[in-house]
């Protein structure tokens, strides 16, 4: 078992202090593009206590850095793709983290024919694994963010991709579930969360209605208990960001920050903070 970067295990937003709650920037990223400080603020006002950027560096690394300290906020990750984590960008990937303050470097997918077959998903764990043995040496961890069809049996063996990826890469890997993704791909979540402790570093909380219906975190057709959801990762899967990455746009039409701002709201009276 590898030893996690110092810090990681005693941030100080370790699950027992509290709930600490991120946003994944994407639902507003049109809005990011136009006016990244603009932006930012606004996500403070909605209740944010940081944010997970997405995509490629696009930005000036300082220019970031002092949008979220003019914002109040933290930085709680990066879903960064997988060319930023080859042999030829690790190292700037490495460089322009640094500057941010950035831990949590996540890779937010993978093609489905890498995931369709035992070998595929072993070479990916194998990869990841190196990608880690790199950020570790900089205080960094990885991590990988799943969708539905890490819950899809492999086609040759009928594992679960999520089972080959979370058994053939380190425990400071860091399991980023998605428990809406999740279940739309059929995944037991509640139990993943214990089959694995301590790999959830940071999830993404997102409800989920069967039959693709429309729904929020409080409505009836939201399938997921929250309260067994918030035990779970404070007692067993070690959560140390919340992140809510919530765009219905027939719920919330063309207005991506109300959204954002009434999953705050939600996830505050939720918690009881």
């Amino acid at each position: 078992m590898k030893a996690l970067p110092p810090g990681w295990k005693d941030n100080q937003h370790a699950a027992s202090a509290g709930l600490p709650l991120a946003t994944q920037l994407f639902p507003v990223g049109g809005m990011l593009e136009k006016d990244l400080r603009g932006t930012l603020k606004q996500v403070k006002k909605a209740g944010y206590d940081a944010v997970e950027f997405f995509g490629g560096l696009k930005y000036e690394a300082h220019e970031v850095r002092y949008a979220l300290q003019e914002a109040g906020l933290q930085i709680a990750g990066w879903h960064t793709p997988w060319d930023y984590l080859t042999p030829e960008l690790i190292h700037t990937t490495i460089t322009y983290n640094k500057v941010l303050g950035n831990q949590f470097i996540i890779v937010p997918w993978r093609p489905d024919e890498v995931l369709f077959t035992h070998a595929g998903c072993l070479q990916f764990a194998q990869e990841l694994t190196w990608v880690s043995d790199i950020l570790g040496q900089y205080g960094m961890v990885t991590g990988y963010h799943n969708h539905g069809t890490e819950f899809r049996p492999t086609d040759d063996t009928k594992e679960l991709p999520w089972d080959i990826i979370a058994q053939n890469t380190p425990s400071n890997v860091i399991l980023q579930h998605d428990i809406g993704n999740g279940l739309s791909g059929g995944g037991d979540m509640m139990g993943l969360l214990k089959k694995y402790p301590g790999r959830a570093g940071t999830v993404h909380v997102k409800p989920f209605a069967s039959k693709g219906e429309s729904t929020f975190f409080d409505d009836l057709n939201c399938v997921i208990n929250w309260d067994e959801y918030f035990g779970i990762c404070r007692k067993e899967a070690g959560v140390r960001w919340y992140i809510i990455e919530y765009a219905d746009n027939k719920r919330f039409p063309d207005d991506a920050m109300g959204a954002l701002a009434a999953s705050a709201k939600w996830f505050r009276q939720a918690t009881g903070q």
